[in-house]
């Protein structure tokens, strides 16, 4: 028995074939996804990333030559270029996302997977499992990928581009985060970490009763579902620490509407000087020429690479907004409960989650350019005071997204107006 964790559906969760997903039959949320040798999978390809790690990080990525200057950009240089030019939040926010948390989660999950294949059990392993959880959207490895992408088309008209070994070793390491997140099966780590805790759950039967539509949520039932280990626990020990992750657990997220929408008012707040500023300089000849997000934009549409202009006005424009009037609509339309309404907006919640992230590709590019073009007097590119109020919009929308609770949209709903319990079905993932 488990409940929905975007609309508090009380289900009977059935075993899933390997490769398939249990979906909510209310809301299509995944609530399983079985992957065969998922242990030993992400121990192989966990260690692999930790060997990929230094040189991906510190190895040269690509080396820019121009009127016979040269110079070469590696993640950490570009980290430690925007610290020296007193953009400090960009800096953090570039060090966290491109070099702390994937070298906490690789290192956090292979020494999990390590003791599971061992057979080994220990206090910690909840406790760094849980920190996986909280740190893993955070980790950005795959769009400072695409951000190499864009800058090699960005300098490939006026310059030679050459890439070195470490672009290899990053990339490598990318395509491992990304199996990573495949092959893992949280809920077998969660239960071979803490146990199913069924001991911890209520008296409750194995199928819920199809014609009780009072009984549909586990709310209406009396029970807690943890937000990082998915337990089902009696309402009790709300604010206590969850027995199987550590997790302090609430009925719903706490102050989820305010906290919210407080975010929200600041990422609309700073989205105006975040576009209207300039976000870099280039300095020609002691001449600066600055520009804005969409001054960007407009180059690659001026110069035919169409695609990666929708690109970066998609993950720069379109997302923070999208992510700002849609975490408002879900806040302020408190309407009368709706399944098809219900429904699309939880999917659109869904997708403001996924997508938030993708917006730090500008700040990405800017790291490696100014790297990359530094070649005093002549010309060299330099920061603008927009980068840094486009990362608060970044770090401001992903937060919202985090402290919104979908489950409150669900709330709404009385006893009839949605489908009851019902057992949830595999399909294939």
């Amino acid at each position: 028995m488990t409940a929905c964790p975007d609309c508090d559906l009380l289900v009977s969760v059935i075993e899933a074939p390997t490769g398939h997903a249990v979906l909510c039959p209310r809301c299509s949320s995944t609530l399983r996804k079985k992957t065969e040798g998922s242990i030993a999978k992400t121990l192989a390809l966990s260690g692999t990333g930790l060997i990929l790690y230094p040189p991906a990080i510190s190895l040269p990525l690509m080396t820019f030559q121009s009127l016979g200057f040269s110079d070469s950009a590696n993640i950490l240089e570009s980290v430690l270029n925007f610290y020296r030019n007193d953009y400090y939040f960009v800096s953090f926010m570039v060090l966290l996302s491109a070099v702390v948390f994937p070298l906490v989660l690789l290192s956090g999950i292979f020494f999990i997977s390590l003791q599971l294949y061992r057979r080994r059990s220990s206090p910690a392993l909840a406790r760094i499992f849980r920190l996986y959880e909280h740190f893993e959207e955070w980790a950005m490895v795959e769009v400072y990928l695409l951000g190499i992408l864009i800058t090699v088309i960005k300098m490939s008209d006026s310059s030679d581009i050459t890439f070195r070994s470490g672009v290899i070793c990053f990339t490598l390491l990318v395509l491992i985060t990304l199996a990573i997140s495949t092959v893992i099966d949280r809920e077998l780590f969660w239960q071979m970490i803490g146990g199913s805790g069924r001991e911890m759950r209520a008296d409750l039967p194995d199928h819920p009763n199809r014609d009780d539509d009072t009984e549909r949520s586990a709310a209406d039932r009396g029970l807690i579902l943890c937000d990082i280990c998915h337990l089902l626990v009696p309402e009790d020990l709300a604010g206590q620490d969850c027995p199987r992750c550590g997790e302090r657990l609430h009925r719903r997220k706490p102050e989820s509407f305010s906290r919210t929408w407080a975010l929200i008012i600041t990422s609309a707040i700073f989205f105006a000087p975040a576009n209207l500023l300039p976000i870099m300089r280039v300095d020609f000849m002691g001449v600066p020429d600055r520009s804005t997000i969409m001054d960007g934009i407009i180059y690659f549409f001026q110069h035919g690479s169409y695609l990666i202009g929708l690109i970066i006005f998609a993950a720069s424009i379109l997302v923070p907004l999208f992510k700002i009037a849609g975490l408002a609509i879900l806040l302020s339309t408190r309407a009368p409960c709706n399944l098809r309404l219900l429904q699309q907006k939880t999917r659109m919640y869904r997708l403001i989650a996924f997508i938030g992230r993708w917006s730090m590709l500008d700040i990405f590019v800017i790291s490696l350019l100014t790297v990359l073009v530094d070649f005093g007097f002549f010309t060299s590119i330099h920061t603008a005071p927009a980068a840094t109020y486009f990362c608060i919009v970044v770090a401001s929308t992903m937060f919202a997204a985090i402290t919104f609770d979908p489950r409150i949209m669900w709330d709404t709903c009385t006893a009839g107006d949605t489908p009851a319990a019902v057992a949830a079905k595999p399909t294939s993932s």
